[in-house]
């Protein structure tokens, strides 16, 4: 996929949508960067702006095409209730956004890989402050085939009377190896991790 940000690394940058409580993000009339600009930014060049264009790294692996990011079904969002209904909700902690950059290692296919996440705890009618969090996992697979994974924890500390509150999470250096066939990238909030058998392309 062409990156929209330099035209050569490859890039994918896209919002999931909120389930439940999750709100709308609002563009920016200004000119400035949007939230999720701000944030490919951020992974691509440690900057919320991009360098100028004639400052940009020419990269030899404009050929590489970086895998799709999936969403496994059920992994966008994780509650946390006392009872069936929603006046029970406790907390929810939902992936909004998701981005990754592909850097290749060499001939053949392999790269290294970098995902981010940017999500955001919502408390509900029955919950409050505190730290809430959950397993994030990120996966590599190939041919139905696990070839690297990551679990890490994300989630944010809610202040008495906060409503909500964002978090970013990014999993730098994921070694891919070379190799045919069909890759994906598969992003999962849960304990165990997206199951291959149930995932959805976003």
């Amino acid at each position: 996929m062409i990156d929209m940000l330099t035209g050569r690394k490859t890039w994918l940058i896209m919002p999931v949508l909120a389930v439940a409580l999750a709100g709308c993000g609002s563009s920016n009339s200004t000119g400035e960067p949007s939230a999720m600009q701000k944030f490919g930014n951020i992974l691509a060049f440690q900057s919320t702006t991009p360098p100028p264009v004639d400052q940009l790294p020419k990269d030899a692996e404009d050929e590489l095409i970086c895998p799709a990011v999936i969403i496994a079904d059920g992994g966008a969002a994780i509650r946390a209730q006392t009872g069936p209904d929603s006046a029970s909700l406790r907390h929810q902690i939902s992936i909004q956004n998701v981005a990754r950059e592909c850097k290749a290692t060499g001939p053949g296919g392999g790269f290294t890989l970098k995902v981010g996440v940017e999500g955001r705890v919502l408390a509900g009618p029955a919950g409050g402050s505190g730290s809430h969090t959950a397993t994030l996992t990120t996966q590599v697979i190939r041919n139905g085939q696990v070839l690297a994974r990551r679990a890490s924890r994300v989630g944010a500390t809610l202040s008495s009377g906060q409503s909500g509150a964002d978090f970013t999470h990014v999993e730098d250096n994921i070694v891919v190896p070379p190799g045919s066939g069909e890759t994906e990238i598969v992003v999962s909030l849960g304990v165990g991790g997206a199951d291959p058998a149930r995932r959805r392309r976003r």
